[in-house]
């Protein structure tokens, strides 16, 4: 099982691989399936045991990354609000960083693809919904009537999105962790303010 397993991920990282070369060589739309699996050296069935479509593999990790940034958010020993989102930030960068050539690929793709950016905007919701529940849950308030986890999730959103198309526009050749660092920090005062103005709220009503 054990062998099986690890030749399943060898084949599924040869084939993210060899897409992310023809991607990049080709285009998206002339790329076919069967030049991905020759490429790879695997059969289009094997593809499709691992990937409904070929997009699927241009966001493959999407949801790793968010359980990663969700559960380093959890695990978090800051008392702080800004502190928690900027380890959230960390984890996506650092799993961005790990296979960075996919990611590059992927992102010279939206100009041309609207589909594709369609897809990046859904991720981008979802993460932002994902943590919207977690910093509502920190702060004990309710994310459909109080505006502020989510304008806490979509501010460091917006900070992780402007450190990664900075990260793109140099081709992936900067330090995407100390990139995203520093957007986070340009936010924290937002952040804090939002997370003081809460508690404040919370110890009025309890008095």
């Amino acid at each position: 099982m054990d062998q099986r397993r690890m030749r399943g991920q060898r084949n599924r990282q040869a084939l993210i691989a060899a897409a992310a070369e023809l991607f990049d060589a080709n285009g998206f739309e002339a790329t076919t399936v069967e030049q991905i699996s020759a490429a790879a050296g695997v059969a289009p069935r094997t593809f499709f045991h691992h990937f409904a479509t070929k997009e699927d593999i241009l966001f493959d990790g999407y949801a790793e990354r968010l359980d990663a940034a969700t559960r380093r958010f959890r695990a978090s020993r800051s008392n702080t609000l800004s502190d928690a989102l900027a380890e959230a930030s960390a984890a996506v960068a650092e799993a961005i960083s790990v296979q960075p050539d996919i990611f590059l690929v992927r992102a010279k793709m939206y100009a041309s693809h609207p589909a594709l950016r369609a897809t990046r905007l859904r991720i981008n919701e979802d993460w932002i919904d994902q943590m919207t529940e977690e910093v509502a849950r920190r702060l004990d308030t309710d994310p459909l009537t109080d505006l502020r986890p989510r304008l806490a999730a979509s501010v460091i959103n917006g900070a992780n999105r402007a450190a990664i198309d900075a990260w793109v526009a140099g081709d992936g050749k900067g330090d995407l962790v100390e990139t995203m660092a520093q957007a986070v920090d340009l936010l924290r005062p937002s952040i804090i303010r939002i997370e003081q103005l809460t508690l404040a709220d919370r110890a009025r009503h309890a008095g």
